[in-house]
């Protein structure tokens, strides 16, 4: 599974330090300058955008490109600011992706918005207003959201669409854990950490799609699952993924820590199977740009004469460890190409072609949150 290349993109006019009160009288004088034989205003949907303070320019540069080389939009960019300014502060700009079958350019439009932390009480209201209303509205949080927060509360009511990323939570259980409440509660979001899975997910189903094994995975009793150390997110959804898939039922979580801050876990399977799964945090030189991917993981059966044994490990690390673990079952191994440190702009894109409810990442969630919620 592989990314699409981002479309080069233009800019018409560097951002510009604008009033708030003139921030369309400013986007309309953009598009009055250029003509629509030269450049054409579009807008498909909306983007909130919610910034991290600590956002590099070279990355909030990044994500401007991953944005605009999509479908034209609106974007509302909020740059939270520690430099104690009360009052909020507007730039506008506008950006066209390059079609090679068009003479003209077709441009989204963007927003930022700054100010300080108490001056962010006033965002709400401004970006209700800045919204282009009949059209879809997508929030998308590039820090890790505070479900908590008033801002939140008022800025996902505006919103059809909530995307967060959980490779940046800070507190990955408990904000797992979180978003499930978002979603019994009927808030729509979406987790840009789950698209990582997608090659793993693929492989694994791969692997009993013919049919003298598809009876194999019911004898599936025994996976261990390593990620790196930082951010238990991934190897939660996973295994969620394919206990909802095989209809495992949690039953005991212990939690032994150590070197591996590693987690044991009981479920219950089809015919009573007794399944055990372990999550092992492994320790890495280099995590890169994404914190917490999958490593590898094994499927094995206590059924010796079950044909069930399969390893899959990443390309970039190898299955040294998984290969090393033993046992008397022949495994197959299998090495995945994945999405590692894709980054969230990366991601970004398939997200905003994607209108109706993921049911499956929802079950997977939600069988992954009653596992963790297990007193360990």
């Amino acid at each position: 599974m592989v990314a699409t290349p981002q479309t080069p993109i233009v800019s018409l006019q560097a951002p510009k330090d604008v009033l708030v009160t003139q921030i369309e009288a400013e986007l309309a004088k953009i598009w009055q300058s250029y003509g629509e034989n030269a450049a054409a205003r579009a807008t498909t949907f909306n983007l909130v955008v919610i910034e991290s303070a600590q956002m590099s320019v070279q990355d909030r540069m990044a994500a401007i490109d991953a944005i605009a080389s999509q479908s034209p939009c609106r974007v509302l960019d909020l740059l939270p600011s520690d430099d104690g300014e009360e009052e909020i502060t507007a730039q506008v700009a506008a950006y066209c992706p390059i079609q090679k079958t068009r003479s003209s350019l077709i441009c989204g439009e963007y927003i930022t918005l700054k100010g300080s932390p108490n001056a962010f009480e006033r965002i709400p209201a401004l970006v209700s207003e800045l919204l282009i209303h009949d059209l879809p509205i997508f929030l998308w949080y590039k820090c890790c959201p505070d479900f908590e927060h008033r801002l939140f509360a008022k800025l996902h009511e505006l919103s059809d669409r909530v995307i967060v990323d959980s490779a940046c939570f800070t507190n990955p259980e408990a904000d797992l854990i979180r978003v499930h409440q978002c979603l019994q509660a009927d808030i729509p979001i979406a987790d840009l950490n789950w698209q990582r899975l997608a090659p793993w997910q693929e492989l694994t189903a791969q692997a009993f799609d013919p049919p003298e094994r598809r009876s194999a995975a019911w004898e599936i009793d025994n996976i261990t699952i390593d990620y790196e150390r930082g951010n238990s997110t991934q190897a939660w959804l996973f295994l969620g993924w394919l206990a909802s898939r095989l209809a495992w039922q949690p039953v005991t979580r212990i939690h032994v820590g150590g070197e591996y801050s590693i987690d044991r876990l009981e479920f219950r399977g089809r015919n009573d199977l007794s399944i055990t799964a372990e999550l092992a945090a492994l320790p890495m030189a280099d995590v890169g740009d994404v914190v917490g991917d999958l490593v590898g993981f094994k499927l094995t059966s206590s059924n010796p004469g079950a044909n069930v044994c399969n390893v899959f490990c990443s390309q970039s690390t190898g299955c040294v460890r998984m290969e090393a673990s033993g046992g008397a079952q022949v495994c197959q191994i299998h090495q995945v190409s994945p999405l590692s440190d894709q980054r969230a702009d990366a991601l970004l894109g398939q997200q905003l072609q994607r209108w109706g409810q993921d049911v499956l990442f929802e079950e997977s969630l939600s069988l992954a949150v009653r596992t963790l919620s297990l007193n360990p």
